[in-house]
């Protein structure tokens, strides 16, 4: 009996998680609704913010992306926020045309405190927005044009597309492409057409002048972007996910970046969950705010091989159900188990073809399971982490 109530307890968020991956996956699946013309053509000023920690390497790629931006050149301008660093980030950025702003503070350290710090003097200029980019990313040429139609049609908190800039390097990269274009067309896609709860990013995160005014950036742990996201959320602001225009993005291809990154990922978003996700649904079932219980939901899911781990322990717990205590309650429940279980197999591999099939990606498939595997041990791993919150700089 015990066996049966914890098989139950595992699978009953888990099967509701794989219904809602599919509900979006299939919704997806609808033509995007195109948006609408520009109303008065005007031309806003944009800010682009790019927080840099010792990225001498990274930092003229961003710096030459931004240069070709199709925009006016007197509506922009690049500050790179020059964070603790001892290289010589400084003297690159403003030998390629950028606004450098130096920052040496022990005490506080991190992208938050980073991006909290250079906002304040920022909104002491006159731009309309303020575009944030990492260091070592490339932005699309239209991308300004596309933020300020969106801009004009009152859309004030934008999330950019991110996509990978070397999916087939390795099948690591690989992996985690897929992972990509599953949250990116399959999940935030639809869930923004639905006005449903999207995160920010990190990177691609467009703010109007007004919303960094009103509500001040005081984000500061290794998820910030998520906790910023929150705090807008709680007072009725929504973000904009588009896929007009996108990000680029260079993935881990080898084990240690894949570990580094995907760890503080993991790290942040657990940390996140766990104090946020079940205060938000609560908040929304008392307010009546679908968009805040959504919020408090997607933080559950947010992590993909966490779900993973979930549906395998709870088919493993199903059968010891069934040898322990072979009556019809343990058949319904290993048959739910397994049918969950199934049915995320298929979500995966919808979004494997969606993202589409080659012969060198098949090559790739099938050492695929190796590497969903150490996404989920470092998921599980996060889970019993304790100590110190700060940011580990992925290595390139």
């Amino acid at each position: 009996m015990l066996l049966q109530v914890i098989c139950a307890i595992l699978i009953f968020p888990a099967f509701l998680a794989c219904c809602y991956y599919w509900f979006l996956a299939l919704y997806s699946l609808k033509k995007r609704r195109p948006l609408p013309p520009a109303k008065m053509n005007i031309m806003r000023s944009f800010a682009i913010v790019i927080p840099a920690h010792n990225e001498e390497k990274a930092i003229v790629t961003i710096l030459n992306s931004c240069k070709k931006l199709s925009y006016p050149n007197d509506k922009y301008k690049v500050y790179v926020i020059v964070d603790n660093c001892s290289d010589h980030t400084a003297e690159i950025a403003k030998n390629n045309g950028a606004e450098c702003m130096i920052r040496n503070d022990e005490t506080y350290q991190g992208k938050g405190y980073a991006l909290a710090w250079a906002f304040d003097q920022i909104l002491q200029k006159q731009f309309d927005a303020v575009v944030v980019l990492d260091a070592d990313c490339l932005i699309d040429a239209q991308a300004l044009e596309i933020f300020n139609q969106y801009l004009e049609n009152e859309y004030h908190v934008l999330q950019a597309t991110i996509l990978p800039s070397n999916p087939d390097s390795s099948v690591i990269s690989y992996v985690l492409s897929v992972g990509n274009i599953i949250e990116k067309d399959l999940f935030y896609s639809p869930k923004s057409q639905l006005g449903m709860t999207v995160f920010l990013q990190g990177t691609g995160m467009v703010f109007h002048r007004s919303i960094l005014e009103q509500y001040e950036w005081r984000a500061h742990s290794i998820a910030e972007d998520v906790e910023y996201t929150i705090h807008l959320l709680r007072n009725n602001i929504p973000i904009q996910f588009i896929n007009e225009t996108y990000i680029l993005s260079e993935f881990p291809c080898q084990l240690r970046q894949l570990n580094i990154q995907r760890m503080r990922w993991a790290r942040g978003n657990f940390n996140a969950s766990k104090k946020h996700a079940l205060n938000l649904m609560l908040e929304g079932c008392k307010k009546k705010q679908w968009i805040l219980f959504d919020a408090g939901w997607t933080l559950f899911i947010l992590s993909r091989p966490l779900i993973a781990s979930v549906l395998f322990i709870a088919n493993m717990v199903a059968i010891l159900c069934i040898i322990v205590s072979p009556d019809t309650f343990s058949l319904a429940i290993l048959t739910i188990c397994f049918v969950s279980l199934l049915s995320y197999c298929f979500y995966f591999l919808f979004g494997i073809a969606h993202f589409g099939i080659t012969i060198h990606r098949m090559k790739f498939l099938l050492y695929a399971p190796v590497v969903v595997l150490k996404l989920i041990v470092i998921s599980l791993l996060s889970l019993q982490h304790k100590g110190n919150e700060h940011w580990i700089r992925t290595p390139r």
